[in-house]
């Protein structure tokens, strides 16, 4: 489910698990302007979704959590309690739900149950896009504290979106394009920094980041 807020200073902080160790650390990225300048905005619900793709010290899939922010951004991710090692970013999954395959899945289970925003669950009814990134981004992730992988923006449009009835109709276009790519810019570690929530207090003691 995604989080929607109106500005950068009447927020809700979201939701973050404490560290698990003096050792654990963080990840972070972020969407925000694209290159002529407009804010881009991606789409997080239940049928249509986008995901960092980012693999571990050992080939794993590493999965973010999101947050829809305010201000000059429009979505934030990030994930905790991460060891130490590198972590690779090849680009970002588009998730949407096939419909088709949705009504096959609900026949075969009796599962009726609305779908959710969970990219990295790999449901028989989910059709994932990757879009790469021109040059992976590589971060070496240091014990006991928060970095990033930058900032970036995506273009897109869907096939046919909500008014369509084809079974593909939340698919991204074949013009999707990531037209920004700003790897290990800092501004979202900065825009975490005054988060005070206690599990956030804890958190941002391991942030390096001046806030904004």
């Amino acid at each position: 489910m995604a989080c929607m807020l109106s500005t950068g200073f009447a927020q809700l902080f979201p939701a973050v698990d404490n560290p698990t160790s003096g050792e654990a650390s963080m990840l972070a990225l972020q969407f925000s302007h694209d290159d002529d300048g407009s804010l881009q905005k991606i789409t997080n619900l239940n049928f249509t979704g986008w995901a960092p793709a980012v693999t571990g010290p050992n080939g794993e899939e590493v999965p973010f959590r999101v947050f829809g922010a305010g201000a000059d951004f429009t979505t934030l991710y990030y994930s905790e309690n991460l060891t130490a090692g590198e972590y690779t970013l090849t680009g970002f999954f588009h998730v949407y739900t096939d419909y088709d395959k949705l009504d096959e899945y609900k026949a075969k289970t009796g599962d009726n149950k609305l779908v959710e925003y969970e990219p990295y669950a790999k449901r028989p009814y989910h059709v994932r896009q990757l879009v790469p990134l021109r040059n992976p981004v590589v971060v070496k992730l240091e014990p006991n504290t928060i970095m990033s992988f930058g900032s970036f923006a995506v273009r897109y449009s869907h096939f046919q979106g909500l008014a369509g009835e084809a079974p593909d109709r939340w698919r991204a276009k074949d013009d999707v394009a990531i037209t920004v790519e700003e790897p290990y810019s800092d501004v979202v570690l900065r825009y975490m920094k005054p988060w005070r929530s206690p599990k956030w207090k804890k958190w941002n003691a391991k942030n390096p980041a001046q806030p904004l």
